[in-house]
């Protein structure tokens, strides 16, 4: 006994004990008799009802068995493998007998019954029309559709086993699930002189105008000769190349296009004038990119006259950068979605602020955009960008490495604790001075001063052996009093002289104006010492005519911020510039370390010498195509969230790259190949749409965002599907389907569509004024008289459905297949129901039915 929908049967109770509280309330003056058989009747009806829904069917086996044979008729069989396929078939099907129940399908692009009395003129006929593709899949369901009922069902795969459409193994795991055994018999066409193409495959599908592009032709042959490798674009012939083939050699030859317009490009490579190529049906190969606009990035320079070199080179290399300097950088999350990436050259941490560095950390991670940092004094460690939302998207971190810890250096802040201080403003210059703790070596010194209307001593001057005993001292300073800088001022000096250290650096921060002369004269004093100090001016109040003097006397630099939260930043910006830890000025020669598609085309690396870099370490996951000539990064990459980061630690401008602009040539093709790699892939702005093939069916998504960071829900998604045929790629694209896609997952959704033509498919979706395009690639007949027979792929099939890989003197096992028949049960249920149906309503109508029963004699009587 079988049901198909046995849950239904659970229902059985539940519905007798309704019946049963039904008939507990019910007040109809029927005698309890008729009651209680009206309840019993009532309740077999029930049941009777829910077993015919269950769908119940009786199971008997049969012993009746039937075998369906699937020969392989495509083009790489040849008449001479078909014909063999054919009579092995013939021999198992003698061989059977007539008792067993037996047909024959011929596999090729499409399936067809092979009819009785079939000549091999016929064959011959429907191998050259429907012989382009091997579809093994595409049979073996066929077959399945023939199997008379009540009979086993085994499946025999007569052929080569090389399919070139659908999935066999797909299509055997659903044979196994069903009950169906597939049997492999292998033949192999002859070995004929076939020279074809395998594929056409482009390094990207989508890219920038002006963007190079590979397209790598892969092809192989049978025969020995030459010939000529053509590629057209659009329809039109745009290179050749000659090709000499060899023997069982798989060959490539890559061609090098830079569409230059916004554009679906259509390419098609083609094998010509091959002798003796037996199957020119197989000679062509397909692909398809599409051309975005011009990529544009943000360019934030701190020296817009230095700017002009990498903009005028980029302008060459069809590259549009918007320049901005950090004092004009109002600029939200919403609008860096506008741009395809973000170049910061030598732009300080405390230059872009907090909230900026953040947008920046989202923009990539979030919105897959490109972030490409140059170095420069005011870049990676040096810029202030240690333990910043920048560092964590870099592929470098900032600290210096640890060779370098081995000089020491003498750091003194001088920091005011007056009144004005009171807030935020000291509880961000203590941890200003926390994290330039952090940042210096433990060969390092630090002492910390605080001023008011006179001089304290937070933390006297003293090697790092740990910076948490430093960071509770300078943990504990209050604000309070006046403000008189030169008291402390002359502590720190004092302190600076009696240390010995390579470096003596000296940081002061004030935001008022302060008592005492002086300072200028003091300041030079230090300088001649070996001592250097620079300043920070904090808010409106300070005095920052005399702070940026004594920066200037001093050898240092100047600094005013009106945001207290940039002290940090100012701090470990000044430090790491000052103990020269982490800018090494000489020159050097690259040194290409690692391949990389950021360096196509420069395996032999030539370029002149940079004169200078920030130091960095690489980060375990990284890419570090270029180092220096010491081995620190030079040029590295990675991925972060759905974006990418490049770092590349020297700059681009004259300071240390003067040479790559005046004597390289290939400076501009180098730094558009940067920014090309790192920039966010050619996509709509808030949506993004692939496709692909899965079996016989092109498979459509789209991921759909609402804002940036934010999935769109419960959108409505529409695609149009566009084609050209494969012989026809100048021509017009025909529209041949509409869809609406489905939503399968948060701001996901999805359709699919069946590709019944070889050429190029384009699909074009929307969803309000986002609109996107990808292109698909359903390629010519990849048939190859290769004289060979895939055994990996027809035994796998043959284990997942525990069939039998046989032999030219075998026979398929048909007797572990169970042949049964199910008889369904519902109709009877149906009619003893009908009856159930009359009873209940004579009992209900007793009355009427003994009326009637009183009738019968009397008109018998008449």
């Amino acid at each position: 006994m079988d049901w198909e929908s046995p849950k239904l049967l659970l229902l059985i109770l539940p519905t007798l004990a309704l019946l049963l509280w039904i008939e507990s309330r019910s007040s109809h003056p029927m005698p309890a008799l008729r009651k209680r058989l009206l309840l019993v009747v009532r309740a077999v009806g029930v049941m009777l009802a829910l077993a015919a829904l269950a769908g119940p069917a009786r199971v008997t086996q049969t012993g009746r068995k039937a075998l369906g044979i699937v020969v392989d008729a495509s083009q790489s069989m040849g008449e001479e493998g078909l014909a063999k396929s054919l009579v092995e078939a013939a021999r198992v099907r003698a061989a059977l007998g007539s008792e067993i129940d037996s047909f024959v399908v011929q596999l090729g692009s499409q399936p067809e019954l092979l009819p009785e009395g079939s000549t091999p003129a016929m064959q011959a006929e429907w191998q050259q029309k429907n012989g382009g593709d091997s579809h093994y899949a595409n049979a073996i369901e066929y077959a399945e559709a023939l199997f008379p009922p009540g009979a086993s069902r085994n499946i025999l795969v007569i052929g080569d086993g090389h399919e070139t459409r659908g999935s066999l193994l797909n299509t055997a795991r659903e044979a196994a699930i069903s009950g169906i055994k597939l049997h492999a018999l292998p033949v192999s066409g002859p070995r004929r002189p076939d020279a074809r193409m395998i594929a056409l495959t482009p390094n990207r599908t989508r890219l920038f105008e002006g963007a190079s592009l590979s397209l790598t032709a892969v092809f192989e042959s049978t025969i020995e000769g030459a010939g000529t490798l053509k590629l057209y674009e659009n329809g039109i012939e745009v290179e050749k190349r000659p090709v000499v083939l060899k023997s069982g050699a798989t060959q490539e030859i890559t061609f090098t296009r830079t569409p230059s317009t916004r554009n679906t490009f259509q390419y098609r490579a083609v094998l010509e004038g091959i002798q003796g190529d037996t199957l020119p049906g197989n000679d062509s190969a397909l692909a398809i990119v599409d051309v975005r606009g011009r990529l544009r990035l943000l360019y934030i320079e701190s020296d817009a006259n230095e700017a002009r070199y990498l903009m005028q080179a980029m302008e060459k290399e069809g590259v549009e950068l918007d320049l901005r300097q950090p004092g004009n950088l109002a600029i939200t999350f919403d609008q860096l979605g506008g741009y395809d990436g973000v170049i910061l050259s030598d732009v300080p941490a405390h230059q872009l602020g907090e909230p900026l560095m953040n947008a920046l950390r989202d923009y990539v991670d979030k919105l897959g955009g490109g972030l490409i940092m140059l170095g420069g004094p005011g870049s990676f460690g040096v810029g202030g960008f240690y333990r910043t939302p920048i560092e964590e998207v870099l592929p470098v971190r900032l600290k210096a490495p640890d060779e370098e810890e081995k000089q020491s250096a003498a750091v003194a802040i001088v920091m005011d604790r007056s009144g004005s201080m009171a807030g935020e403003k000291l509880e961000m210059a203590k941890s200003a001075a926390i994290a330039t703790a952090e940042v210096l070596g433990h060969n390092d010194s630090l002492g910390v001063w605080a001023f008011d209307s006179e001089a304290h001593v937070v933390a006297p001057m003293t090697r790092l052996t740990s910076t948490n005993a430093v960071s509770g001292q300078i943990a504990a300073v209050a604000s309070g009093g006046g403000t008189n800088l030169q008291p402390a001022f002359q502590l720190g000096r004092e302190a600076l002289l009696r240390t010995k250290a390579r470096v003596k650096h000296m940081i002061i921060l004030t935001d008022g104006q302060t008592a005492g002369t002086g300072y200028e004269q003091l300041a030079t004093q230090c300088r001649g010492e070996g001592l250097t100090i620079s300043t920070v001016a904090i808010g409106e109040g300070s005095h920052v005519a005399l702070l940026q003097a004594i920066a200037s006397s001093g050898g240092g630099q100047s600094y005013s911020t009106i945001d207290a939260s940039g002290i940090t930043r100012i701090f470990t910006q000044d430090t790491l510039m000052h103990t020269g830890r982490m800018i090494r000025e000489d020159p050097f020669i690259p040194e290409l370390k690692e391949k990389h598609p950021i360096l196509a085309g420069f395996e032999k690396w030539d370029s002149p010498t940079l004169l200078g870099y920030v130091k960095t370490t690489r980060r375990t996951s990284a890419q570090v195509p270029l180092v220096t000539d010491t081995g620190d990064p030079l040029l590295a990459h990675w991925r972060f969230g759905l974006g990418k980061a490049t770092a590349f630690t020297s700059d681009a401008k004259s300071r240390w790259a003067s040479l790559w602009i005046a004597r390289w040539s290939g400076y501009g093709r180098f730094w558009s190949q940067v920014l090309r790699e790192t920039a966010r892939a050619p996509q709509g702005r808030l949506m993004d749409l692939s496709a692909r093939m899965a079996g016989d069916d092109a498979h459509i998504s789209v991921d759909l965002l609402a804002d940036a960071g934010t999935r769109a829900n419960n959108a409505v998604v529409e695609a149009e599907v566009f084609h050209v045929a494969a012989d026809a790629l100048g021509a017009p694209m025909k529209a041949v389907q509409k869809l609406s896609l489905r939503q399968d997952a948060p701001g996901t959704y999805t359709s699919d569509f069946k590709p019944t033509q070889a050429g190029v498919y384009l699909i074009r979706a929307q969803s309000g004024a986002e609109m996107v395009t990808t292109g698909l690639i359903h390629n010519p007949s990849t048939e190859a008289s290769l004289g060979t027979v895939n055994e990996t792929l027809l035994k796998e099939a043959v284990r997942i459905t525990g069939g039998d890989y046989l032999d030219t003197t075998r026979l398929p096992n048909l007797e572990t297949t169970k042949a049964v028949q199910h008889e369904e049960l519902w109709p009877p249920l149906l009619l003893a129901l009908l009856l159930i149906f009359l009873i209940d309503t004579a009992i209900r109508r007793w009355e009427h039915v003994v009326g009637l029963w009183q009738l019968v004699p009397i008109r018998k009587a008449v």
